[in-house]
């Protein structure tokens, strides 16, 4: 076993044996649910007065916008609660290689967070199905790959919010940060572009990583890539700063 794996294989151990790691996925889980239940049940009551047929994954996809935030803090608090209990000086102390270190953590939070994320879109699909299951246009193949696109999207924002937590090193501000720019900063851009009325500025704004991760999920995979750049650049400028300062 080379160096890289025997540090994935560590990051997996801590990861599974902390009892927040299970909290973090039954409360994505149940956010999931009770989101695409009650989304479910307001499309399906509007889809009473209008006959027009949905999507399985519609209900699910409203959810993402709330679980995102849930795998991000995930994601975070794999670097960001290593520095708060000083653990982190354990961790360099058994692998000594920054990049090492943050490349297992990538690798082990993006893989787990991708199988979490999977599971919670299966099961969002089956709860709101038996009240969507009258309006769908059901494609087997359609359906799996949003649902694959779905776990993508929050492997990478959690993998964005631990390159995020290395340069930042404090959960609350980690938070702060990853909230602005899947929520606030492309509101706030397409607000400025109506002002001043610079089209550009929406433009800028669609490549943000919300909106970029909400086109990838409708089935645009080239801004797959554009949130996956967000998330190289983070995890690559968090090796960069952890290189360069002390734990």
């Amino acid at each position: 076993m080379n160096a890289l794996a025997r540090a994935v294989s560590a990051e997996w151990l801590k990861l599974r044996s902390v009892r927040s790691t299970w909290w973090f996925a039954g409360g994505a889980l149940l956010t999931m649910l009770l989101v695409a239940v009650l989304e479910a049940e307001d499309t399906a009551g509007f889809l009473r007065g209008q006959g027009r047929p949905v999507e399985p994954v519609s209900s699910v996809l409203e959810g993402v916008e709330w679980v995102q935030l849930v795998f991000g803090s995930f994601g975070m608090l794999a670097v960001t609660s290593e520095y708060a209990t000083r653990g982190i000086v354990v961790t360099l102390a058994c692998t000594p290689s920054r990049t090492r270190l943050l490349l297992a953590k990538t690798a082990v939070v993006g893989a787990a967070v991708f199988v979490a994320g999977g599971l919670t879109a299966v099961l969002g699909v089956a709860a709101s199905a038996p009240l969507l299951q009258r309006y769908w246009e059901f494609d087997a193949g359609q359906v799996a790959g949003r649902i694959l696109a779905m776990a993508a999207y929050m492997a990478l924002v959690a993998a964005l919010a631990l390159g995020l937590g290395t340069l930042i090193r404090r959960s609350a501000g980690t938070v702060t940060v990853l909230f602005v720019l899947l929520y606030v900063l492309p509101l706030g851009l397409q607000g400025v572009a109506g002002s001043l009325d610079v089209e550009l500025l929406v433009t800028v704004a669609g490549f943000t990583p919300g909106p970029a991760g909400e086109r990838f999920m409708a089935g645009e995979p080239a801004f797959g890539l554009v949130l996956t750049a967000w998330a190289v650049a983070a995890v690559v400028a968090g090796v960069w700063v952890m290189r360069r300062r002390d734990a």
